[in-house]
């Protein structure tokens, strides 16, 4: 298959992955969009239905992306980023449609193993980028980076849903602080995938995902101000994550990847 090809099956599966995902938001897969079934397995380290606004912001930036690999297929570092990323993100799309329909059949469980493998999938795709030299590879540092911060938190959202379904006890803490806990390891788990990529762009969904944890937990919330602590350490780490971004930034040379050694 030539580049040029790729690049254009990377859109289709794109498109493919966008219209499932607006099917199921819309309710029309088993008649039950994402919210309501994420409503059913409520944890109390779900974000703010307002957070979820953020996937506009990231299928947006692969758009323009997916445009600028079509478009410049024919330069060489753009073609030898589409060679190497496109087996990947076609796996990434496949388990995203395949973890819509699962979520949306309630099969938590299922879905759960579904985003697991999608967010390592972005994490191996993300490990391929290069130093991005001009605008467009800019924003597939950007693009990319984003999209696996956000899948990181997804991914403990959806194992979270699955315990609750579980009805599992938490070996007898409480929920608020096994709640705390998964805050603080999630922090210490994304700290180990940041280190390994180093995109700076990687953390900032994860800062954006706890202030959604937080207004969730205020008087105006879904939990009414019941659970303090949680809420105030999500502010906590949120602002870890946005100090981590810009660390990374700095050490990156003012770049959102690693510069290449000469």
């Amino acid at each position: 298959m030539n580049t040029k090809t790729k690049a254009w099956v990377n859109m289709g599966l794109f498109l493919l992955t966008l219209l499932i995902n607006t099917l199921g938001a819309f309710g029309f897969i088993n008649g039950s969009s994402q919210k309501e079934v994420s409503d059913t397995y409520q944890t109390l380290i779900t974000p703010s239905p307002a957070t979820f606004s953020i996937w506009g912001v990231i299928y947006t930036l692969l758009l323009i992306s997916l445009i600028f690999m079509i478009v410049k297929h024919k330069e060489e570092r753009t073609a030898s980023l589409i060679n190497t990323i496109s087996v990947p993100f076609w796996v990434s799309c496949v388990t995203n449609i395949l973890w819509i329909i699962a979520f949306s059949y309630k099969l938590i469980g299922i879905s759960t193993l579904l985003i697991l493998a999608f967010v390592v999938t972005l994490a191996i795709l993300n490990g391929k980028l290069k130093t991005p030299d001009g605008l467009g590879q800019k924003v597939n540092a950007l693009a990319f980076g984003l999209y696996n911060g956000w899948l990181i938190i997804a991914t403990v959202v959806n194992a979270s849903a699955y315990l609750v379904k579980l009805q599992w006890n938490g070996f007898g803490l409480a929920a608020d602080v096994w709640a705390v806990i998964i805050l603080i390891v999630s922090l210490l788990l994304t700290g180990l995938i940041q280190w390994r990529l180093r995109n700076a762009a990687l953390t900032l969904p994860l800062a954006w995902a706890y202030f959604g944890i937080w207004q969730q937990h205020q008087a105006q919330g879904f939990f009414a101000g019941q659970y303090t602590a949680i809420g105030w350490m999500a502010i906590v780490i949120g602002a870890l994550y946005i100090i981590i971004a810009g660390f990374v930034f700095i050490q990156n040379g003012y770049c959102l990847l690693p510069k290449q050694k000469a």
